[in-house]
C-alpha cells in the first residue's frame, strides 16, 4: 500500500510540474458523437495541461462536444448520404459479426482516404515550417495509414481506441491474448466459454488476424503509398512510431486479461468529477418523482424513427404502463396519448440525469459510454444491444448482475414488462451496480491524469522502454514453434533409431527363420 501511495504521489508531482508545451495534432474524422466524446476527453486534458492541440474533427460546426480549448478544424462528413441506410440495417439486425467487421473496415478505408485527401486537412499539415511533436489518432478503428503522419513529422504517434483492446491493438502493442479465455467483443461471449464458444472464438481470432493482415492491411499500405510516398511500410511505422494506445475502458467493465505497459486504460475520461446542474424542467421532473424515474435512450447514433414497429409498440407499451416516471429520449415521431408521467426529450444531459438519486433504471442500447456512466453512478440497466461491442457490453453487464438483457429480434411486450419489473423490484440489481461503481471509481489517478501522464512520458522519454519484444516477432517464434521443433528432433531421432533397430532385428529374425526353413526342406 505504501509503494502504491509513493507511485501515485510521484505521478501527481510529475503532472503538477511545469512541462514544455507540445504541439499536438489530433486527427478525429469519424462523424460519430460517441467516438468524439472519449477522444475529446483526451484532447481537453492535454490542452488543460498547456499543450497546443489542433483537432481535426468530423463533427459539424456548432456541436457541443469538441473541447473549447482545442483549435478545431472541421472536415465534411463523407458518409452523410449513406448514414440512414446503415442505421436501418442495424435496427433490422441484418449484419452478422463478420459482416459488421467488413463494413467497419470498408468505412475506415474510405474515411482514411477522404481525410488524407481533404484540401482542408492538407492545407493544415503542409503549411510552410509546420511542425508537430505528437500525433493522436484512432488508428485501430481501421485508420492505420494515419501512422504515416508520425513519419511525416518525425514524431511519436498515440492511438486512442474508442473501446477496450481488440485483436488489432493486441497484435500491434504486444498484448498476449489467448482465445481460450479472452472473448472477442463481436461475439458476445463471456470469459467462461463452452467448447463450441471457444472453437468459434478461436476461429474468429485466427480468421480476423489473417483477414486483417493479408487482406485489409494491404489496402492501408496502398493508401500510405499514395499519401506518404517514400515512407516505410505501414507495419514498420506502427512498430517504430506508435508509442502508446489509450483504450476507453476499465478492467472492472471487462474480463481480466494481461496488458502491456504501452496500453493504458482511460475508461470514464468523459465523466466529470461532479455532475452539472440539470435544466430546471428536468430538475423539477426528477426531484418530484416519488416512485423514481426510468430513463430510455438508444444513444446518439441510432435513430428511433427506424426502429421496427413491433419493437416500438412493445417498448412504449411497457414504459407507458409503469407507475414510475419515464424520461423518453425519442427522436422519431412522438407516440400519441403519452401518459402524464412520461416526459419526452430530444437531447439529454445523460450523465447528469444518471447522477440524480431518483434514477431507478436506464433502458439502453448498451453503448460503452452509456454503460460506463451507468456504472459510475450505480444505475442498473435493461439492455437491448444492437451492433458492434454492445452485445459484449450487455452480456458482461448481465454476468456482473446489474442488467437484464433483451434481444430485439425476440422482443415482445411481455418480455419488456418482465425485464423492467425484474430490475425495478429486485434490489440485487441496484446492489450490484453500486458495488461495481465503487470498483470503477477506485483508481490511483483519474482517467484524464492517466492519459496525460502516459502521453507526456512518451513525449519526454519515447516509448522503446514500453514496447514488449513480442512486437514484430515472427509468428513461429511467438508460438515457440522453433523451440518445439528443436525439442522434438531428439525424440524423433530416437524414435527413428529405435524403429531402425527393431526393423533390423525383425528382418534378421525373419531371415533366420527363412534360412532354417530352407535348411529343413533340404
Amino acid at each position: 500500500m505504501a509503494y502504491l501511495a509513493i507511485q501515485v504521489l510521484a505521478a501527481l508531482a510529475l503532472l503538477a510540474a511545469a512541462a514544455d508545451a507540445a504541439r499536438i495534432l489530433a486527427v478525429m474524422p469519424m462523424p460519430a458523437r460517441s467516438h468524439h466524446i472519449a477522444f475529446g476527453g483526451v484532447t481537453k486534458a492535454l490542452a488543460d495541461r498547456g499543450h497546443d492541440v489542433t483537432l481535426i474533427s468530423g463533427l459539424p460546426k456548432g456541436n457541443k462536444i469538441n473541447p473549447a480549448n482545442n483549435k478545431v478544424i472541421y472536415l465534411p462528413n463523407p458518409f452523410e448520404d449513406m448514414a440512414n441506410d446503415v442505421l436501418k440495417d442495424f435496427w433490422e439486425q441484418k449484419q452478422k459479426p463478420y459482416e459488421q467487421l467488413q463494413f467497419l473496415m470498408n468505412w475506415g478505408e474510405k474515411l482514411t482516404n477522404t481525410t488524407l485527401s481533404s484540401p482542408i486537412f492538407l492545407a493544415e499539415i503542409n503549411k510552410p515550417g509546420q511542425k508537430y511533436d505528437l500525433i493522436l489518432a484512432e488508428l485501430f478503428f481501421f485508420q492505420e495509414a494515419m501512422v504515416g503522419l508520425g513519419h511525416k513529422f518525425n514524431c511519436p504517434v498515440v492511438a486512442v481506441n474508442p473501446f477496450g483492446t481488440s485483436s488489432m491493438v493486441n497484435d500491434a502493442m504486444g498484448n498476449p491474448v489467448n482465445p481460450a479465455w479472452v472473448p472477442s467483443p463481436f461475439l458476445g461471449f463471456s470469459d467462461r466459454m463452452s467448447f463450441t464458444e471457444r472453437a468459434m472464438n478461436s476461429l474468429l481470432h485466427v480468421s480476423m488476424h489473417a483477414y486483417y493482415n493479408y487482406f485489409y492491411m494491404p489496402k492501408m499500405q496502398a493508401l500510405s503509398d499514395i499519401h506518404f510516398p517514400g515512407a516505410p511500410p505501414v507495419q514498420d511505422m506502427l512498430r517504430s512510431y506508435l508509442g502508446l494506445t489509450l483504450v476507453n475502458n476499465h478492467f472492472s467493465l471487462a474480463y481480466p486479461a494481461p496488458m502491456s505497459p504501452n496500453v493504458v486504460e482511460i475508461g470514464g475520461i468523459h465523466i466529470p468529477d461532479k455532475p452539472k446542474a440539470l435544466p430546471k424542467d428536468l430538475q423539477d421532473f426528477m426531484d418530484s418523482a416519488k416512485d423514481g424515474v426510468v430513463y430510455f435512450s438508444m444513444g446518439s447514433n441510432l435513430k428511433v424513427e427506424f426502429m421496427p414497429e413491433s419493437a416500438k409498440q412493445a417498448i412504449l407499451g411497457a414504459l407507458f404502463a409503469l407507475k414510475e416516471r419515464v424520461l423518453l429520449k425519442w427522436d422519431g415521431p412522438l407516440p400519441k396519448n403519452m401518459p402524464a408521467n412520461v416526459k419526452h426529450i430530444e437531447w439529454a444531459p445523460q450523465g447528469d440525469l444518471l447522477a440524480h438519486p431518483n434514477m431507478r433504471v436506464f433502458f439502453t442500447h448498451g453503448g460503452l459510454l452509456s454503460t460506463q456512466e451507468s456504472v459510475y453512478y450505480g444505475v442498473p440497466l435493461v439492455g437491448m444491444p444492437m451492433f458492434g461491442d454492445q452485445q459484449f457490453n450487455m452480456l458482461l453487464a448481465a454476468n456482473k448482475g446489474f442488467c437484464v438483457k433483451l434481444e430485439i429480434r425476440e422482443l415482445t411486450r411481455q418480455k419488456v414488462d418482465e425485464a423492467l419489473r425484474e430490475v425495478l423490484q429486485k434490489p440485487k440489481y441496484k446492489e450490484a451496480a453500486t458495488r461495481l461503481s465503487r470498483l470503477f471509481r477506485a483508481k490511483p489517478l483519474t482517467p484524464a491524469q492517466s492519459a496525460v501522464f502516459a502521453v507526456e512520458t512518451v513525449l519526454e522519454h519515447g516509448a522503446d522502454h514500453l514496447r514488449p519484444a513480442s512486437v514484430g516477432m515472427p509468428l513461429y517464434q511467438l508460438l515457440l514453434l522453433d523451440v518445439v521443433l528443436a525439442a522434438a528432433v531428439p525424440f524423433l531421432l530416437l524414435f527413428l533409431c529405435c524403429r531402425a533397430l527393431c526393423c533390423g532385428s525383425k528382418k534378421a529374425a525373419q531371415e533366420d527363420r527363412s534360412a532354417a526353413a530352407r535348411k529343413k526342406r533340404n
